[in-house]
């Protein structure tokens, strides 16, 4: 299996436990917010992944250069994206936001995963 295909592979998975977690917990009746916020989460890293993981034989410079862009454009639509369920759903943003910030954590640990054993085999 490629890395690319692994790492999107890999966290469409854990997108689909998280989604399972979530969905036993309030007994498979999930708050719109945490739906939006898989989705979202998915969307946002496969796009930081593509980025991240385009170019078979780049130069480690080259690679640095998409870690810090796909880094950047991530961060960025996380913080957007937080900002809009706030707005959105006040009544359970506390709650939301630890959901989502853990699946954030886990999915970045994952892309980092993945980046890491691209760079070391180029």
């Amino acid at each position: 299996m490629s890395k690319p295909v692994g790492a999107f592979l890999s966290l469409f998975v854990i997108a689909i436990i998280y989604l399972i977690l979530v969905g036993v917990k309030w007994d498979w009746a999930i708050p719109k917010n945490h739906i939006a916020g898989i989705i979202g989460l998915l969307i946002i890293f496969f796009s930081s992944t593509a980025i991240m993981m385009s170019g078979s034989k780049a130069a480690p410079d080259s690679q640095a250069q998409r870690f810090i862009l796909g880094t950047t454009i991530q961060m960025i639509f996380v913080l957007f994206f937080v900002l809009i369920v706030k707005f959105a759903w006040k009544e359970s943003f506390k709650e939301f936001v630890w959901y989502f910030m853990s699946f954030f954590v886990i999915m970045l640990f994952t892309q980092a995963f993945w980046m890491l054993l691209k760079v070391r085999k180029s």
